[in-house]
Order: C-alpha cells, then sequence, then structure tokens
C-alpha cells in the first residue's frame, strides 16, 4: 500500500478540520450517513431499521447527492467516495466501467426501485433529481435478488460482491418545483425542471434535463481516439411518475415511474458520430393482506439501442468506414411475497422472470447490412429467505433456483437458428449479526453466483469483416468461454461511538472459478476478448468511518485493501496475475461545512492504487490514477417560506490530474460548472 498517499490523505483532513471555527450556524438534520436508524428496504425488500439487517448498507440521501461532483455526469460516481468502489467512467461519452466491492464491474448489480438495471449504461442515463436515497450493499446480496442478463459491454451482472439500489421518490408530502441552470468548462451548459405535486393522495413527479457541451480531447497520446476536433454531445433526460395508496379494507398502492434518455455526438472526428437511446418503465403494485402477509408485483421494461461510426485513414484524410448498433430489450417481472410469522421470524419468498432479447449489427460501406449477433435469454427464478431472531442474534438464510438459458439465432455473423441451451442452478445465501449493546454488533455474510458468458464476449460485436481490417474498434469473439461461478463471504462490526458517529471494520472474502475477464488484445485500433482466466481470488479489508458535529461539519474516511490473483497452474504467463481494472487499494476522505447564510462546503478526495488491462504479465499495461480532488460549494441568496434561490459551484479535478485509462482514454483534468437552483 502507497503509505505516503494514505499519509496525504490523513493530513489532508486534519488541515480541513482545523480551519472550521466554532460558530453558531442552521441546524443541518443528521443524514442518514451517520446513523444506524436510517431506514432501508434493500436487504428484505421491507423498510427495517439498518442496524437490524445483516448485511453492510451504506445510504446516500438527497442531500447529500446533491454535494456530490460528477466528473463525466454518471450516477455511479456518486458512489466514488464508498469503499471499495474504483468508479471509472472512461468519459461522459461512455459507459460506466470500473471495480465495485474489490473486485470487477459485473459482481455488483444496480438497481432502480428493486428492479435490475444495466450498471454500464442505464447509470448514465438516469437524473439523480428522481432518487429519494441510495442504498449500497455491501458483500454477498440477498437471494431475494436476481442475476441480471445483460449481454452488452461487460455481460451479465450478479450481486455477489454487493448491490446498489435507487430508491425512487415516491411520496410527495408537501408540492415543490425546481428549476436549475448552469454552464462551465468546455461550453457546457445544462438546464433542468423538475417538480413534486400531491393531487387528491397521489404523489407525482416529473421532470427533464438537457445539456450540450463542446467538451475535449479525453484521448491519452497517440491513442486510438485521434481526436481531429472537440467532441459535441447532447444528452437529454425525461421523467416521470406517480404513486397512488388506496385506503380500502386492504391497503393497497399503485407506482408507475417512467425514463426515456437521448445521447448524440461525435468522438473528435467526422465520421465517428453516436446516437444513443434508453428508455425505462417499472410498475409497481402493493397490497397488505392483513397484519401477517403482504404481496409486492413489481414489472419492468428496459430497451437501449445504441448507434455508432468508425471511420478508416487514407492518405491521412478520414472516410466513413461502417455504421454499426447494438440493441438490447428486456422485460422483468418479480412478486414477492412477506409474511411475518411473529414479531422473531419473517419470511420473504416468491419468483422472478427476466426476458431478454439482444442483437448487433454492422453495414461497411459498399456493403449490405449484416447482423453480428441475435439471441434470446430468459431466467426463471424462485425464492425464499427467512429471517429468525433470537434476543440478541439475528439469523439469515435463504436458497434460489434459477432456470437460465439462450436461444441464439445469428452468432459473430452465422445463421446458427436453433442453438438453444439451457442449465438450472441453486443459489444460497447466509448471514448472521449479534448485537452487542447499543453501540456495537458484529457481522457476518456468505453466499455463491452462477454467471453465463455473455453473447457479447461469445460472438464479439466485429463482423467478420471487421475482424480483419485496420480500423473497427470492438470486441473479439471467443465461443470457448464457460460459464463463472464464485462463492463471498464477509465478516465485520459496526460500532456507533455517538449519535453522529459511526466506525465500522470488515473483511472479506471472495474465489470465483473460470473467471471472464475483458483483456485488451490491441489498444490501436481499440480491441479486446474475454477469456477465462482461472481461478480469480481476492482476500481485501476495509475501514470506514463518519462524524456528523451538529451545526458544524460532517466528515468521513475510510480505505479499502483489495489485492486480487488469479491461479491458472495451466498457463504461467497468467499465474499470480491480477484481476483487470480492480485497484489493489483505494481511499477517501471528504466533508462538509455549514457556515453562516446557508454556505456548504464539501471537498472529497479519491484515491486508488495501481490497475493493469489483462491477465498476461508478459504484455499488460498498468495505470496509476493516484488522487482526485473535487470540491462542491453552495450558497443561499434568498430564502422564505414560498420561494428560495440557491447558487452553487462545483470544481472536479482541482490538481489537473489527466491520469491515463485503459482503451486509449485519459481524463481531461480540471473542469468546473456553477449555477443556480430556484425552488418554489
Amino acid at each position: 500500500m502507497n503509505f505516503r498517499l494514505l499519509n496525504t490523505t490523513l493530513l489532508f483532513s486534519f488541515l480541513l478540520t482545523v480551519q472550521v471555527t466554532a460558530q453558531q450556524v442552521s441546524k443541518d438534520t443528521l443524514d442518514s450517513q451517520f446513523t444506524l436508524d436510517a431506514v432501508v428496504v434493500t436487504a428484505s425488500k421491507t423498510p427495517q431499521s439498518r442496524g437490524n439487517v445483516t448485511q453492510k448498507i451504506d445510504v446516500l440521501s438527497a442531500a447529500e447527492l446533491n454535494r456530490q461532483v460528477s466528473g463525466n455526469r454518471n450516477v455511479a460516481e456518486a458512489l466514488m467516495y464508498l469503499p471499495g468502489n474504483a468508479v471509472k467512467a472512461l468519459s461522459r461519452n461512455d459507459a460506466n466501467w470500473g471495480a465495485f466491492g474489490g473486485i470487477g464491474p459485473k459482481y455488483s448489480t444496480f438497481m432502480l426501485g428493486g428492479l435490475p438495471i444495466d450498471a454500464f449504461t442505464d447509470v448514465q442515463a438516469l437524473s439523480l433529481n428522481a432518487v429519494e436515497q441510495i442504498e449500497v450493499q455491501r458483500g454477498p446480496a440477498s437471494v431475494l435478488y436476481p442475476t441480471y442478463l445483460s449481454q452488452d459491454f461487460d455481460g451479465n451482472q450478479s450481486p455477489l460482491a454487493g448491490t446498489t439500489n435507487l430508491i425512487l421518490k415516491e411520496k410527495v408530502t408537501s408540492p415543490k418545483t425546481i428549476i436549475s441552470a448552469s454552464g462551465g468548462s468546455y461550453n457546457t451548459y445544462t438546464t433542468g425542471v423538475h417538480t413534486e405535486q400531491n393531487i387528491v393522495s397521489t404523489s407525482l413527479i416529473t421532470g427533464f434535463s438537457f445539456e450540450s457541451s463542446d467538451y475535449t480531447n479525453y484521448g491519452a497520446p497517440g491513442s486510438w481516439l485521434n481526436m481531429k476536433k472537440n467532441p459535441d454531445y447532447q444528452k437529454q433526460i425525461y421523467y416521470g411518475g406517480f404513486s397512488i395508496p388506496f385506503e380500502t379494507d386492504l391497503p393497497q398502492k399503485v407506482s408507475v415511474f417512467v425514463n426515456h434518455a437521448t445521447h448524440t455526438g461525435n468522438v473528435g472526428r467526422e465520421f465517428r458520430k453516436y446516437d444513443h437511446t434508453y428508455n425505462l418503465v417499472n410498475f409497481g403494485y402493493s397490497v397488505e393482506l392483513n397484519n401477517d402477509f403482504s404481496n409486492q408485483l413489481n414489472l419492468g421494461f428496459r430497451s437501449s439501442s445504441r448507434f455508432w461510426q468508425d471511420d478508416v485513414s487514407v492518405a491521412n484524410t478520414y472516410y466513413l468506414a461502417s455504421e454499426n448498433g447494438v440493441d438490447q430489450q428486456f422485460l422483468l417481472v418479480d412478486n414477492t411475497v412477506s409474511w411475518k410469522q411473529d414479531k422473531d421470524a419473517f419470511l420473504s419468498f416468491g419468483g422472478d422472470v427476466q426476458l431478454a432479447d439482444y442483437q448487433t449489427w454492422s453495414e461497411p460501406v459498399g456493403l449490405k447490412k449484416s447482423t453480428g449477433n441475435d439471441a434470446a435469454s430468459y431466467q426463471y427464478g424462485l425464492f425464499a429467505q427467512e429471517e429468525m431472531t433470537f434476543d440478541q442474534l439475528l439469523i439469515r438464510g435463504g436458497l434460489r433456483f434459477n432456470l437460465v438459458g439462450k436461444e441464439i439465432s445469428w452468432q459473430n455473423g452465422d445463421f446458427v437458428n436453433g442453438k438453444d441451451e439451457s442449465e438450472s442452478v441453486l443459489l444460497w445465501n447466509l448471514g448472521s449479526k449479534y448485537t452487542i449493546d447499543d453501540q456495537i454488533s458484529i457481522f457476518a455474510n456468505a453466499g455463491n453466483s452462477f454467471i453465463n458468458p455473455a453473447l457479447k464476449h461469445i460472438g464479439g460485436n466485429l463482423s467478420i469483416t471487421q475482424q480483419s481490417d485496420t480500423s473497427s474498434n470492438g470486441i473479439l469473439p471467443n465461443p470457448t468461454l464457460k460459464p463463472e461461478s464464485g462463492i463471498s463471504m464477509d465478516f465485520g462490526f459496526n460500532f456507533q461511538f455517538a449519535q453522529g458517529g459511526i466506525f465500522s471494520l470488515r473483511g472479506f472474502y471472495t474465489r470465483i472459478s473460470n473467471a471472464i475477464v475483458e483483456n485488451v488484445v490491441i489498444e490501436k485500433p481499440s480491441r479486446s476478448r474475454g477469456i477465462n482466466a482461472g481461478t480469480t481470488v481476492l482476500l481485501g479489508a476495509e475501514a470506514d468511518g463518519s462524524y456528523l458535529i451538529v451545526d458544524l461539519i460532517s466528515i468521513f474516511g475510510n480505505v479499502t485493501y483489495t489485492p486480487t490473483r488469479i491461479e491458472n497452474s495451466a498457463d504461467k504467463d497468467q499465474d499470480g496475475s491480477n484481476v483487470p481494472f480492480v485497484p489493489d487499494y483505494t481511499a477517501n476522505t471528504g466533508m462538509t461545512f455549514f457556515l453562516p447564510y446557508e454556505i456548504k462546503i464539501s471537498p472529497y478526495l479519491h484515491a486508488s492504487g495501481k490497475i493493469y488491462d489483462g491477465t498476461s504479465k508478459s504484455s499488460r499495461k498498468s495505470y496509476d490514477q493516484g488522487i482526485l480532488l473535487n470540491l462542491n460549494a453552495t450558497g443561499s441568496v434568498y430564502q422564505s417560506d414560498l420561494f428560495s434561490l440557491e447558487t452553487f459551484a462545483n470544481f472536479y479535478n482541482l490538481t489537473d490530474n489527466r491520469f491515463e485509462m485503459p482503451w486509449g482514454f485519459q481524463d481531461p483534468g480540471f473542469s468546473w460548472t456553477g449555477g443556480m437552483r430556484i425552488s418554489f
């Protein structure tokens, strides 16, 4: 571990703390980040105190989310400062990447209102204005939640190392409308409107946001990106939802949420345009059958359509080489019955269904449009989880049966109609927590996972013609990939040393057989291939703490040690290597100063260690991000019972650290955004 960097982090926290003078300011509500009494729903799909679940859960409230600085306009960046998260959104134009829970990006799922969303693309198509809070469950997640069957990017996503649940705003207590506008570096302009209304017991939220930017070159020197002009883009997000409770003999509630996003622009050259569209629908129905039984039915639909161009250089002049696309559609069904057997026992059981379609296509100049991959995947699951309390001991156990399969029509440009593969899997999850007193508790959890290879890795997303050219970027096929299976466990303790102070220590172990990792094959053009890397082993630890001094300052800090190892005796070049994109450590610290006149100053520091872009010890390339320092400042210009005006400023990458990332990307360095929010 880089102890010099850790000492710098701690010194940074100390110097900022001593700058605060003891002066009287308006009282800020005790944030849920600083108490175990925060109510969460992710652990068992029913509201309960965070202190009464076996898993380690972080809660980010709406107030905390407003203080975050997002350099790449990606929701996943809100998790950057939590233990074990090394978020790597490669640019504002690209999907989320990185490492979660000390392991690769596909072992920690994302959910919206309890239904899966894509961890790579959907998190850049959502607005945090629609989110009430974010719950991040660290360690093996409950069997109540399935693997998500996304075939794009890094493929299927499992909650083996945790899950993140974006909780939507469903209960409006008072009408509110927020209008915001801002501008900043790279001619970036944003505007948005969000409104919350309560009409005859119906809670309604709607909103939209628009962002336009010239952006800037985010390619590393000599990379395949080779931008000739500023890469401009436009992003639009529209969302709306409502929740209606029915006060009848059987209390019921219906809720709906719809989100539509478009992202268009170019990657710094005339024939490198892209046009992406994302749609998302959540429908929920819940009913309390009596004091002991309740039922939740959730339906979801997700679709994404991504289009991009590739070009070719002839005598230093660029021409269009091909147009390409990938389309995905998902239908999700989840029905859960909750049975409160008595005050000390709680059973949840039910079933879920996922139906997904995945298609890729390419149209090289002068040739006909051709299909690369065309497949349908499915997953049918049955699950049950029991929670029992014996005085100070809480025990949780659950089983899940999954029938997983896919029907492939086209693979790597070949017609293979009728190729149907399916298999059944039994998954389990265990947890326990012992509460010693009101301040100290110890916990342990364990669970397993199963992930089929994604069709993108099996069939690639380059046509046979593109695989032989020297200009197309993408994934090379590997039809020999095998499924992977994993086991994970964690253990630790929580210590609430004051109402506003929490400290925790957690150790974790993960072992994945036939781990599928994506190796960079060549950087220019950018091509990679998914391979089975043998057995992946992670034995790590984390420590984190937070403290809130009411009316003065809130402060947090954490450090996570995540050394990974690949065991592959059949390939000496991989044996003893590291998992790609996973840093050996991460460290974070941050604070918020509550100053007079409703001024809040929030500096945040994130640091992570070295990562690699592949498993080959002889050809892999290493990257070291170092320190990323961001700062948010807000202040109230005018405030009354009917109207308020707030100004804000976000400063990203204050030290102008232009660190290089895999696939030829580079952080563009310092940027800023400033604007105002009007609420009434």
